[in-house]
């Protein structure tokens, strides 16, 4: 895995080193730094040969909430979609409650 194949499927994070919406948009900085931290992620556990921790309940909790065949077809990664779930549902009351919401917001963002 290389950080080359990863950034093809990243819409705001393209490799750069400073976060280049900052004090400009605050969900696109937000989600260039969500783009960044899952590659980052995923190339750490590829170097040690194991699962990433933090991807690996994401994606659990992803599941549990239903949203297994949500956007299914669409060329976003299911570890990345999670980890974006999950940053959005630290708004929410509660995950579960969480779900439209995303999925309005992940319709606006990336599709």
């Amino acid at each position: 895995m290389k950080k080359e194949d990863l950034l093809k499927f990243c819409h705001y994070y393209h490799g750069e080193k400073d976060n280049p919406f900052d004090g400009r948009d605050s969900d696109k900085a937000a989600l260039w730094l969500y783009e960044r931290t899952w590659i980052q992620e995923l190339l750490n556990a590829a170097k040690i040969d194991k699962p990433s921790a933090m991807l690996s309940e994401y994606i659990d909790d992803y599941l549990a909430v239903g949203l297994k065949d949500f956007a299914k077809f669409d060329d976003t990664p299911v570890t990345l979609k999670a980890l974006l779930f999950n940053r959005y549902a630290k708004s929410a009351y509660s995950m579960q409650d969480a779900v439209a919401g995303f999925k309005d917001f992940y319709q606006k963002y990336y599709k």
